[in-house]
């Protein structure tokens, strides 16, 4: 199977990761729009959209620290994190599969429901996967492979979805996503061993277990003792600012290709050479990125990531058309890269190891909270600013994340440094 931290291991950790991200990049930027605007009327399509996002947030919220928890404290002949794996995303093709044949708005809404939870039953428990397995000064390289899966997958979903839309094959899109998570997941959890454990024996898999294993996780995720990791408390800010600007971005930029650029009925073919601009640059810049956190430090890269994403929002806000978005989208991908490259190294460190499941399902809620305000605020901004001056609504969303980048930079800027004096309470630190 490789060894840990080797190229070809790192590929197989990566793959569900890759998987996932083509999952969403497709519905959440092509087929959910596509669906939805199909369903509603055009002047309330922002807001519908916006529904499903927030709706799909509160269930994330929910169920990631609760299956990472759970993964933390059980475990099966298996390990401790692939069997969440399986059954989450055996369930999530499914209810992916379902949305080929839905009739309405509302099915569609209760659908997306049954995705997100059985996304974050398996995802929780993934996540984990790198702080178990991967060594402290892997962990970088690691990261960057893990960023740069989520974002190039995120953008080749979208380009996939928006060719597959363009030619009038919505199915083909919705299909495609559900098979590459399905396949990805086959890839890591056949491709990735998990030790057994060191401190417990493997439970017994009975309803009496696992119920006594859920009351137990669930008193337990939302401990106070959170509340005396202030590095970790600041670095769910800067997530928070951070994913908010690039998921009010998300789901709208259809709209704003359509509405603000003036594409019209041309918006859905051309999402995917901008996509594949961004995609291009992001993956350039997410494997250094994460190498680069060993030399200037996560914190830095970091803030610095905010800077370039906050100066590509502002350009995405006045670019005069078309064309211009491509020099644009170099910038504006370099930041994503070489954020989620450098914020995955950093969130890792700072998470006590024996908890990683709890900790790292946590900052997923930070994650999906920040789909919720970011849609939440975008969504009715730009139908009420569109009231005022037809497309324009889709510009100011991008001023108010060039804003948001702004706060994330801020924020991580008050995370201290790991290894270089983080000052941790004496008990956080010996569990580290």
């Amino acid at each position: 199977m490789g060894s840990i931290g080797t190229r070809t291991w790192l590929l197989k950790l990566g793959a569900y990761w890759l998987g996932l991200a083509i999952l969403w990049g497709a519905l959440t930027t092509v087929v959910i729009p596509t669906l939805v605007g199909a369903r509603v009327p055009p002047e309330i399509k922002g807001s519908a959209v916006a529904l499903v996002a927030a709706v799909q947030a509160l269930v994330a919220i929910a169920v990631q620290p609760l299956s990472g928890a759970l993964s933390d404290r059980f475990t099966t002949r298996w390990g401790r994190r692939r069997p969440w794996m399986v059954g989450g995303v055996a369930l999530q093709v499914v209810a992916v599969a379902a949305l080929a044949v839905v009739p309405g708005y509302w099915p569609i809404l209760l659908l997306m429901i049954g995705v997100e939870l059985a996304s974050n039953v398996a995802q929780g428990p993934y996540q984990a996967l790198l702080p178990d397995l991967v060594p402290a000064g892997r962990r970088g390289p690691a990261s960057g492979v893990l960023g740069g899966a989520q974002l190039g997958g995120q953008i080749l979903g979208a380009a996939l979805a928006g060719g597959a839309v363009a030619a009038g094959a919505t199915q083909l899109a919705i299909v495609l996503a559900a098979a590459t998570v399905g396949l990805g997941m086959i890839i890591t959890v056949r491709g990735i061993r998990e030790p057994p454990s060191n401190d417990r024996e493997p439970a017994p898999l009975t309803a009496r277990a696992w119920g006594a294993a859920a009351r137990q996780a669930m008193g337990g995720v939302w401990g106070r003792d959170l509340l005396a990791r202030r590095d970790f408390i600041w670095l769910l800010a800067s997530r928070l600012f951070v994913l908010m600007a690039t998921g009010t971005l998300q789901p709208f930029i259809l709209f704003y290709l359509s509405d603000s650029i003036g594409l019209g009925q041309n918006a859905g073919p051309a999402v995917a050479p901008v996509a594949a601009t961004v995609a291009f640059a992001a993956l350039l810049s997410a494997i250094p990125g994460g190498a680069a956190t060993a030399r200037w430090g996560r914190v830095r890269v970091v803030s610095v990531s905010c800077g370039i994403g906050a100066l590509g929002a502002i350009l995405f806000a006045f670019a005069p058309g078309y064309p211009a978005l491509f020099p644009i989208a170099i910038p504006f991908g370099v930041a994503l890269g070489s954020f989620l490259s450098a914020d995955w190294a950093l969130m890792v460190d700072v998470v006590p190891r024996h908890e990683a499941g709890r900790y790292l399902g946590l900052s997923n809620t930070v994650t999906a909270g920040a789909a919720l305000l970011g849609v939440a605020f975008a969504g009715p901004l730009a139908d009420f600013v569109n009231g005022l001056r037809p497309g324009l609504g889709y510009r100011a969303i991008f001023a108010l994340a060039a804003i948001e980048f702004g706060l994330g930079a801020w924020a991580v800027m008050r995370v201290p440094e790991p290894g270089k004096g983080a000052a941790l309470p004496r008990k956080a630190a010996a569990e580290q």
